[in-house]
C-alpha cells in the first residue's frame, strides 16, 4: 500500500470531527463572498486538472474559491494572490503531496520559495478539507527540515481548517511572517521537531498534534511585539514516548488551554534554546511567558499547573478567545462561516465535507 495512504489512515485514528454549530454569516477576509467571487473546480474530468493551473487562472475576480475533487495531486503549490480559498472535497481523500528536503532545495535555490508542498506569499489564504503532505522523510527516513506548508513575508491571515498537515521531518507548518496572524482549527499535525512553528500570532483550536521525535512539538517567535502569542486551546498532544511540548529561540509567548497531554509526553518544561553562535542570540526582552489553564495530563508535572485564567482577558471589548488573541483585528471564524455559506449555495452538484464553525 502507498506509504502516504498508510500515513493518512493512521492519522485518522487521532483526527477529530467537524464543527457542529453555526455563527452568523459575515465577511471572508475583508470582503463578503459575493458577485465578485469566482468558483473554479479542479478534478480529473474538470476544466482544471491541476490545482496550480486553477490558481494561475484565478485573477478575474477579487476573491477566488477553488474546489478540489478527491484525488492525489502530486503538485507543489505556489500562492501569490490574496483572497483565495482552496477547499477539498474531503480531508481524507483530497491529498496534495510532494517530496522535498529543504537543505537539498537550497543547494540550487536562493530561498525557501518552492521548498514546501504549499508555498504561500499572500494574505487571506484559506485551506479547508485537505491532506497536505511532504513525504520526503516518510519515504527516505531523513527527518531534517521539510515543509508541508511554508508561509513567507507577505503571508498574513492564513487559515487551515479540517486539514491533515504532515511532513516526515521538522517544520511541518511554518508560517514565518513575524507580524502574521494565523488560525488553525480541527486539524491534524504531524512531524518531528518544532513542526508547528508560527511567528507573530496564532490561535489553534480543536486540533491534534502527533510528534514523531523526542523533541519539541510547537515553537513560537513573538519577538517583535509584547502581545504576539501562540494560543492552543481544546487540543490533544501525543507522540512517541519522551516527546517534548515546546521551545523557542527568541522571545515567545505560549498559552496552553483546556488541552490534553498523553502519558508519552516527557517531563520537559517549555524552554528557550540557546545558540552556540552568540551572534544569533537575542535579548530576552519579555521574560519567560508560559501560561496554562485547565489542562489534562496522564502525568503529574508541576510545570503544567494552571497559572492563567481566560476569564481575566475575556471582556466586553474581547468577548471571545479569538477576539482577544487577534485584538479584534481579524475574525477568522466568521471568514470560515462565510466561505461555508458560499459553497453550500454555489456548489450544489458536489458532495463534500460540509464545515461549520463554533462561536
Amino acid at each position: 500500500m502507498n506509504k502516504v495512504i498508510v500515513t493518512v489512515t493512521y492519522l485518522l485514528l487521532f483526527s477529530i470531527g467537524l464543527f457542529s454549530s453555526l455563527v452568523a454569516s459575515t465577511p471572508y477576509g475583508s470582503e463578503p463572498l459575493s458577485g465578485d467571487t469566482e468558483l473554479l473546480i479542479v478534478g480529473k474530468n474538470q476544466a482544471y486538472q491541476s490545482i496550480q493551473s486553477a490558481i494561475d487562472d484565478s485573477s478575474k475576480a477579487l476573491q477566488t474559491v477553488i474546489f478540489i475533487e478527491d484525488g492525489i495531486y502530486n503538485e507543489r503549490i505556489f500562492i501569490t494572490r490574496n483572497k483565495i480559498a482552496l477547499v477539498g472535497q474531503s480531508a481524507k481523500n483530497t491529498i496534495i503531496k510532494t517530496s522535498v528536503l529543504r537543505s537539498t532545495w537550497r543547494e540550487t535555490h536562493p530561498s525557501d520559495w518552492g521548498a514546501a508542498t504549499v508555498n504561500i506569499n499572500a494574505s487571506d489564504v484559506t485551506l479547508v478539507n485537505l491532506s497536505i503532505i511532504n513525504e520526503y522523510g516518510l519515504v527516505t527516513g531523513d527527518h531534517e527540515h521539510q515543509f508541508a506548508v511554508r508561509g513567507f513575508e507577505l503571508s498574513d491571515r492564513i487559515i487551515t481548517h479540517n486539514c491533515n498537515v504532515i511532513a516526515g521531518g521538522a517544520d511541518t507548518l511554518s508560517l514565518w511572517n513575524k507580524h502574521g496572524q494565523y488560525y488553525h482549527s480541527h486539524c491534524y499535525f504531524e512531524g518531528h521537531v518544532d513542526f508547528v512553528c508560527p511567528r507573530g500570532t496564532a490561535l489553534i483550536e480543536n486540533s491534534t498534534f502527533y510528534n514523531q521525535k523526542q523533541a519539541a512539538t510547537i515553537w513560537h517567535d513573538g519577538e517583535l511585539a509584547p502581545n504576539y502569542k501562540l494560543v492552543v486551546s481544546d487540543s490533544k498532544f501525543d507522540g512517541i514516548p519522551g516527546f517534548w511540548l515546546a521551545r523557542h529561540h527568541y522571545d515567545a509567548q505560549f498559552y496552553l488551554l483546556n488541552s490534553t497531554f498523553s502519558k508519552n509526553m516527557a517531563d520537559k518544561p517549555i524552554f528557550r534554546k540557546r545558540y552556540n553562535n552568540k551572534n544569533k542570540e537575542r535579548a530576552n526582552l519579555y521574560g519567560q511567558r508560559y501560561f496554562f489553564e485547565n489542562n489534562t495530563s496522564d502525568n503529574d508535572y508541576p510545570w503544567l499547573e494552571s497559572n492563567f485564567r481566560t476569564s481575566d482577558v475575556l471582556t466586553e471589548e474581547h468577548p471571545t478567545l479569538a477576539s482577544w488573541v487577534f485584538n479584534n483585528k481579524w475574525q477568522p471564524k466568521q471568514s470560515l462561516e462565510s466561505l461555508s455559506d458560499y459553497l453550500k449555495q454555489h456548489l450544489k452538484s458536489h458532495e463534500f465535507d460540509k464545515f461549520k464553525v463554533n462561536q
